[in-house]
């Protein structure tokens, strides 16, 4: 009774589009929006499945996935009333299973889960069906809502994507374990044969000009904040040591001034807003031992999977 109804609501879901043509959704839903008032991410989204055509079989979430498809460019079917093509037809590009299919299989078709759907549309690219095959425990699902660099931990998964998203925009990414630094280091690149000597001694004078700015900046600094406010830990280090030298005086912890000016402006804070800091420090300690949490869980998996 109820895949009656689904199969009720799936035809005359079908019936209300404009057409059965790739991006019909899109039409419906929009109204008379003028291209012209269209946002690029938006363009890029009717585009997504665009000459992709796929099938439904029985066992999936129907409804959402035809909306999905055609809302990003794709044609949809399914098995049922209403339905535009019928399994057989040859154009068919995917069909999307999730168990194993009992019948006959199409060669000309690939046969994916429905997260594959579902993960394109979240990464806004096509993604490879490897993963998604029939039978496999699909990849972890990943939020686009999530900023996983925010967070401080990001899964391998979603390093997979953002190499797969930069090689869709035609950008280069640097190699895994291969830092920024490294391919800013003029002699690395050199060596790499990406820039001649020429180019490298140019680049390595700039270096150099930056360090030495960089390092302006910081002395000016330091001095700003041992002349701005003396504090308790500065005026404890020149009262226990009065024969110290200017050079000696100099050397003072940056680091330590810091946290002593960060405290001292805690004690003086209201107690709303202090106990707001606080709450918001232990929020991210608790989010630091989840995310060291889910490291150590990938470590025994990798592991495991090793052994």
């Amino acid at each position: 009774m109820q895949l009656q109804e689904s199969e009720l609501r799936l035809a005359q879901f079908q019936h209300q589009l404009p057409s059965n043509e790739p991006g019909a959704l899109m039409h419906l839903i929009e109204g008379n929006t003028d291209d012209d008032e269209e946002d690029q991410d938006t363009k890029e989204c009717k585009k997504l499945f665009r000459n992709l055509k796929f099938f439904l079989s029985r066992e999936v979430p129907r409804e959402s996935l035809l909306f999905v498809i055609f809302s990003f460019g794709g044609a949809v079917s399914w098995e049922g009333e209403g339905a535009p093509f019928v399994e057989a037809d040859q154009s068919i590009t995917h069909q999307i299973v999730d168990r194993p299919t009992q019948g006959h299989r199409y060669l000309s078709r690939e046969y994916v889960q429905p997260q594959w759907i579902y993960d394109c549309v979240n990464t806004r690219i096509i993604l490879p069906i490897e993963n998604y095959m029939v039978g496999r425990v699909p990849p972890p699902h990943l939020s686009p809502f999530v900023d996983n660099e925010a967070e401080g931990y990001v899964p391998d998964y979603a390093e997979t994507i953002k190499r797969l998203q930069a090689a869709a925009r035609n950008e280069v990414l640097p190699m895994p374990g291969v830092g920024q630094e490294d391919l800013d280091d003029p002699q690395h690149l050199l060596a790499e044969g990406y820039i001649n000597r020429t180019e490298a001694t140019e680049a390595a004078e700039k270096r150099q000009k930056l360090a030495a700015l960089e390092k302006q900046y910081h002395e000016e600094l330091k001095l700003e904040l041992e002349g701005a406010h003396s504090t308790p830990v500065m005026e404890k280090a020149k009262q226990a040591s009065p024969e110290k030298t200017e050079a000696q005086d100099s050397a003072l912890d940056i680091q330590q001034i810091a946290e002593d000016t960060e405290n001292m402006s805690t004690l003086l804070m209201p107690r709303k807003k202090k106990g707001l800091l606080e709450a918001m420090k232990k929020n991210k300690e608790r989010k630091k031992a989840h995310i060291n949490k889910l490291k150590e869980r990938k470590k025994k998996y990798d592991a495991q999977k090793s052994g």
